[in-house]
């Protein structure tokens, strides 16, 4: 990154790979693409496959704020809706 940019943001829809290993904390995120595939019968199916995107290292301090933050912003944006 030169000058302070940013890296590209990377969207993810899932959780592939989760642990701890020698005092780290590993997260490995995929991204869900579907594709069309014509069968031998002529029908077309959707494949789905779920690549790895994202593969995150981080030790428990690291872990707990993003523990922290997630938990705030899941209730958040979970409470019910109030109507009157």
């Amino acid at each position: 990154m030169a000058n302070g940019d940013l890296p590209d943001a990377i969207f993810v829809n899932t959780l592939t790979i989760h642990g701890f290993l020698n005092g780290n904390l590993n997260l490995a995120f995929g991204q869900a693409r579907w594709f069309p595939q014509q069968q031998v019968d002529g029908d077309v199916k959707v494949a789905v496959v779920e690549p790895i995107v994202v593969d995150l290292r981080m030790d428990l301090r690291c872990a707990q704020q993003l523990h922290d933050a997630l938990s705030r912003i899941i209730a958040e944006n979970t409470k019910p809706q109030v109507t009157n």
